[in-house]
């Protein structure tokens, strides 16, 4: 590394609170104690409100951990300063500093403004950090207001390249599409767009060129091609010819030559295999002495075959090109008229508003917020973040940046070492921290061997570079306290290093290791004079992929032993997504064979014996069921039909021991997740099952709920990826797959050009010897990181498995420079554990016969409940108007007749009247047609004319009111609010009391709730609005309804929807709407009148709404004193 500046050793207690600084925390040193003891001194030294200190850090895991121990370090300086005694010394000596320095009541004043504020503490995702300045200081980031934050852009990506595709791919004559067509084409224009839209450049394509491919671009494309081809034809025939003409000459010449005898001549009888043979061995002596005109032919046909090759790749790059600036340019559109961004959007936007803009307005505002900013995790950072901090915080802050480069393992998506070596040079102050606390003695004097096992040995393979990763040994605390393992009473060395020939034995022996180390009492962890067995979650066993991970468990399980697998693995790509699919697809269209396909799955257990046993008559009823419950309630009730009929979760844990857990906590999953879908995005049952395929395929899905959850928080081993497992630590470690290698199959790899910094996406072929050099290079040292996050999670050992399949790899070259001999610190093993006699869930019963007590337990609010006008409102029971027969007239006949009745048109209506201006109809084509085809798809032709009369019909009639008359095209944009959300705590209160409000006109009517304790209820009020505005300087709460009365507007006269109210309980509805109003207009409004500023409610029964009438019009506002009533008995 660059020495000009050195480091100095880090104490978090008397470190200079100044200027910029870089901290580098080696594994295990305690920095996120460190932070939260550094904004502690903010406080109490700088008097800094813990609103003006910043902290940033990469995962949400990482955000909640830093944000408990920074709350629990303040509460305990609070508390010490109260006089109360507290454990940490660190925080005690501090706050007594303080104390000493300006007085036990200015100090205590201090930490109680600190607890007051706690909930506003920014402790955030780079990302939130992002989003929080993008909307808070919009005008200085140059920002649309209201910017929404969408985490997954998948279904936008996917939509733009289909669309790529069917404009520039399927259109392609089809000779040449012939000859360009690969099974994985798609899926490479998918890898370029995606690179590209992360940041990647992909070489070649230049923004400000037009990249088009016209028909006679095609033809010449076309006409190059055929000409090609016809040359390797040619050459290939002259090829095959030549050998088969001359095969006599050509066997006396391989029987002429030992080698030849023996390496070629068994090939003869074939010309194409005898060409590859000599093709493979042209380099030899024995083969260019034999064989000069076979070669000449071989040169020949190689060449050919090379140039059309490179004729083909070309146009690729100009297929790629075209596919970025396409798909790149729809993405872009979407983002604007939706006014959304992407994660790379948050980062990219607030990059250029600091950088590019130069905007001086903006720092200004960052600065006077934060004056203090912590960026933990730094060594995950890319160059576009950093030069965020630097420019925003760089000077005039107090900045941290903390960081271990030697933990930089996320490469792939651009965290950039180099900008870490940067930083380390910009910075005005070095630290260094380098006693571990994680770990027992034994095991960092093992690391410290094994990361360092001969002088000058390059650890993290930087050659000699200026700026380099260096393996510095750390250093234990005095004293260690954290014990250590033993077996039969003697500390076992911190490595033990088995070398194995295959990965089955690999496994095998991991599996049995751990079983021995829970089944045999000698293994003893003995920590401040107690010992204790080993348990199963002291087991971590780190593994490179989610398939690796399963590979091991399922190794465990044959030995029963109890394990779980964090992982980044996306449940849409797991096998119950398959399975899954199966059985939407039979429910969808519900038949013998798509029902047995669906049935012979793990869900069920059935094998084809049993399926066909089954009665096909009783199982279609069950599945043409299941299409009815979803069509009426969702997919998610229906699933819900089909785990119980067929006892799902019995067969998965309790008939079959392997996975079960496993496998219903994915089915679980991804059930929510296919309802989520299906709700959100109004999908119905064929855009369902498309989403679900996609998922399945691949398409790209951001959001933790994507990633597999952990099956079970019982007592078991954790199977953890190595990116997963930074920040945690096991005490035991076992880490099967050290062996990294280059994955040389991989078609398209990215890397940092040293010499611009940037991050290069492309096919491996087109690499030239320098960037192979660069990419080998930057994959071996995070590889090596790799390994170094791996060992450094162990507290006390760390069994390695080496495999022997793999000559060089990343561990062998560790493993060939430490001595292989064994010591204290390391053992070396040729050949795996002995197996225990019994699985360990059979020992493990056989010593703890298992006595189940009954838990017994009451909740303390026992009436809680999340309440609603739904859950309140008694059900109204009157007989619904026979359907409509047609109609004369078009529209009464659309609106009566055609337009059907239940939650489906009123949704379908919601989402109309939620979307459209209502006084611009200039827009309300766009969102008509989307209606249609998210509710009524192929109506287009009918339902069209007749929703454009609808909207005159609803928005263009007066409606009357505490205020003047007005029609709702009349409301502003701006000044509505759709689906209007509300939460209000009620305490404890007897329903019944709801009937007072009754009166002579309006009735209420309350359900009966059994088995409340004392008949009360208390929990929180939610329900949601359909729309809240503001016209002529009153507020209105509105209601759309759907409901069919009769065919005729004088059956939706005001006299008629009175009675209709009444029937459904409507009053209570907007009685509770109206006090939620109230409260909030209370809150935000200073002096807020109820009398002057409520318009009042009005209840839009659409059927019957027409211009210049009142009919379908109900307008109510309800007396103040009532509200009041209904507030008193909600407390």
């Amino acid at each position: 590394m660059s020495m000009s500046k050195q480091y100095q050793d880090f104490d978090a207690s008397t470190v200079p609170l100044e200027e910029s600084n870089l901290i580098e925390a080696s594994a295990g040193t305690g920095k996120t104690y460190s932070i939260a003891i550094l904004v502690l001194r903010l406080v109490l030294e700088k008097k800094l409100s813990i609103k003006e200190i910043l902290m940033v850090t990469f995962t949400k895991a990482a955000v909640a951990e830093l944000e408990e121990r920074v709350r629990l370090f303040i509460r305990s300086a609070h508390k010490y300063a109260g006089g109360a005694p507290i454990t940490d010394d660190n925080i005690t000596q501090l706050v007594q500093q303080a104390i000493d320095l300006r007085g036990a009541a200015v100090v205590k004043q201090q930490l109680t403004d600190a607890v007051l504020f706690l909930d506003e503490t920014s402790v955030l995702t780079i990302h939130s950090f992002c989003q929080q300045a993008l909307n808070e200081f919009a005008f200085e980031t140059f920002q649309l207001f209201g910017a929404e934050m969408v985490p997954d852009l998948s279904p936008v990506i996917e939509e733009e390249l289909n669309k790529f595709w069917r404009r520039n791919i399927t259109t392609l004559p089809a000779g040449l599409l012939l000859q360009l067509w690969h099974e994985d084409l798609q899926q490479h224009i998918r890898e370029v767009l995606e690179n590209h839209l992360s940041g990647k450049i992909y070489p070649g394509f230049q923004d400000n060129t037009l990249y088009t491919i016209t028909r006679a671009k095609q033809e010449a494309w076309q006409q190059q091609l055929a000409a090609l081809h016809e040359q390797v034809t040619a050459a290939e025939e002259a090829l095959y010819g030549y050998i088969t003409d001359n095969e006599g000459l050509l066997r006396n010449l391989c029987e002429s030559n030992a080698y030849a005898k023996k390496g070629l001549l068994p090939s003869l009888s074939s010309p194409t295999a005898f060409a590859e043979a000599v093709r493979s061995k042209k380099s030899t002596g024995y083969v260019v002495k034999l064989f000069p005109d076979l070669l000449q032919h071989i040169a020949r046909y190689d060449a050919a075959a090379e140039a059309r090759e490179s004729a083909i790749q070309l146009i690729y790059h100009q297929l790629y090109y075209l596919a970025i600036q396409e798909a790149g340019k729809g993405i872009g559109q979407f983002k604007e008229r939706n006014n959304v961004l992407g994660y790379d959007d948050l980062i990219h936007n607030l990059h250029y508003a600091l950088t590019a803009r130069n905007s001086s307005k903006l720092t200004a505002v960052l600065r006077r917020k934060y004056k203090a900013v912590f960026i933990d995790e730094f060594q995950d950072t890319d160059r576009q973040q950093f030069e965020i901090f630097d420019h925003a915080f760089g000077t005039d802050t107090i900045l941290f940046y903390i960081g271990d480069p030697k933990q930089s393992i996320y490469a792939w998506r651009k965290a950039d070492i180099f900008t870490y070596f940067k930083a380390r040079d910009t910075v005005k102050h070095l630290y260094g921290m380098n006693h571990n606390y994680r770990s027992s003695v034994q095991m960092i004097a093992g690391m410290n061997q094994f990361f360092l096992p001969e002088d000058g040995f390059d650890t993290f393979f930087f050659e000699q570079q200026d700026n380099a990763i260096h393996y510095i040994p750390v250093d234990s605390p005095v004293p260690n306290t954290k014990g250590d393992l033993q077996q039969a009473g003697v500390t076992l060395p911190a490595f033990t290093i088995f070398s194995l020939p295959k990965t089955s034995l690999l496994l095998e022996a991991v599996a049995t290791q751990v079983a021995l180390l829970l089944q045999d009492t000698r293994y003893q962890i003995n920590k401040k004079g107690e010992q204790r067995q080993v348990i199963p979650s002291d087991i971590g066993i780190l593994v490179r992929t989610g398939k690796q991970g399963r590979e091991v468990k399922s190794a465990l399980t044959r030995l029963g032993i109890p394990s779980v697998t964090i992982d980044d693995s996306k449940v849409l790509q797991s096998e119950e997504a398959n399975y899954l699919l199966y059985l939407m697809e039979a429910i969808a269209r519900p038949d013998r064979s798509s029902i047995n396909r669906a049935l012979l799955s793990p869900f069920t257990g059935f094998d084809r014996a049993q399926i066909l046993l089954l009665d096909d008559g009783a199982v279609l009823e069950l599945f043409t069921r299941y299409k009815n419950r979803w069509q009426q309630d969702g997919i998610y009730t229906a699933l819900m039909d089909f785990v119980a009929d067929f006892n799902v979760k019995q067969v998965l844990l309790t008939l079959q021991s392997e996975n079960g857990e496993r496998i219903i906590t994915n089915l679980y999953q991804l059930m929510e997740l296919v309802h989520q879908a299906e709700s959100r995005k109004n999908l119905s049952i064929p855009e369902l099952l498309s989403w679900l395929q996609r998922g399945i395929d691949g398409m790209l899905a951001e959001g933790d709920e994507y990633t597999q959850r952990m099956e079970s928080d019982e007592e078991a081993v954790k199977i953890v990826t190595i990116h997963k497992s930074k920040g945690l630590e096991y005490n035991i470690v076992l880490a099967p797959f050290l062996d990294f290698t280059e994955n040389k199959t991989q078609e398209f790899v990215s890397f940092r050009d040293p010499a611009s910094g940037d991050y290069i996406g492309i096919e491996r072929s087109r690499l030239t010897e320098e960037q192979l050099v660069w990419q080998q290079q930057q994959a071996e040292q995070e590889n090596r990181r790799l390994l170094y996050v791996a060992i450094t999670r162990a507290v006390y050992v760390c069994y390695i498995f080496r495999n022997l399949y793999y000559k060089a790899s990343t561990l062998a070259t560790f493993l060939n420079a430490l001595p292989n001999t064994d010591s204290p610190l390391m053992v070396f093993r040729n050949e795996g554990p002995a197996a225990p006699v019994r699985p360990y869930r059979q020992a493990a019963d056989a010593r703890t016969p298992a006595v189940m007590h009954p838990i017994r337990f009451s909740l303390q609010e026992e009436n809680w409940r999340k309440m609603s006008y739904t859950m309140l409102a008694a059900k109204p029971e009157h007989q619904a108007p026979p359907r409509s027969f047609p109609l004369a007239e078009a529209y009464d006949n659309f609106i009566f007749h055609l337009l059907q009745r239940g939650a489906k048109t009123g949704n379908f209506l919601h989402f109309i009247f939620e979307n459209i201006h209502f006084g611009d109809d200039s827009r309300w084509n766009s969102w008509l047609e989307e209606a249609i085809r998210r509710y009524v798809p192929g109506q287009e032709d009918v339902y069209l004319p007749m929703l454009h009369e609808m909207l005159h019909q609803v928005l263009y009639t007066n409606i009357g009111g505490a205020g003047e008359p007005f029609t709702l095209a009349d409301v502003a944009w701006q000044k509505r609010m759709t689906e209007f959300e509300f939460d209000f705590p009620v305490p404890s209160f007897p329903p019944e009391a709801l009937h007072a409000l009754s009166d002579d006109q309006f009735s209420i009517l309350i359900r009966s709730l059994h088995g409340l304790p004392g008949n009360e209820l208390e929990g929180m009020m939610n329900g949601k609005i359909d729309l809240f505005f503001e016209h002529g300087g009153r507020y209105y709460i509105l209601d759309w309804k759907s409901n069919y009365l009769g065919n005729d507007p004088d059956q939706y006269s005001p006299a008629a929807l009175v009675k209709t109210m009444n029937e459904n309980n409507y009053h209570l509805q907007y009685l509770i709407y109206t006090l939620a109003v109230k409260k909030y207009l209370e809150s935000r409004l200073r002096h807020f009148d109820y009398d002057t500023q409520f318009g009042g409610v009005i209840y839009l029964f659409v059927r019957g709404v027409r211009a210049n009438s009142d009919s379908g019009i109900f307008t109510h506002r309800p007396p103040l004193e009532k509200i009041l009533a209904l507030e008193k008995i909600l407390g």
